[in-house]
């Protein structure tokens, strides 16, 4: 079975750190959580340190961009995982 989607529920501080590194890897993430706020809070900690790596010259601005557009917040679970091939809970 080939992995192309990963549900990540959870925008905490794990769940926000494994969306990024799934998300860098190729991978369509799916960041789920019950309020808006954690959320928000969790991408713009993606948002962060993407963009500290490319002041660094780790990625590139584009790189970045491609990133964020494979990461989909949402507070719908049923969104989320439904057609997920992998689900992490980290809550």
């Amino acid at each position: 079975m080939e992995i192309k989607k990963i549900c990540v529920l959870g925008a905490g501080l794990m769940g926000n750190g494994i969306a990024q590194v799934c998300a860098q890897a190729g991978y369509e993430v799916a960041l789920r959580d019950i309020e808006q706020r954690f959320i928000d809070g969790g991408m713009n900690t993606i948002k962060k340190n993407l963009s500290r790596d490319a002041e660094k010259g780790k990625i590139t601005k584009g790189e970045m961009e491609a990133i964020l557009g494979r990461i989909k917040p949402t507070l719908d679970l049923k969104e989320a995982a439904s057609d997920a091939d992998v689900v992490v809970e980290v809550v």
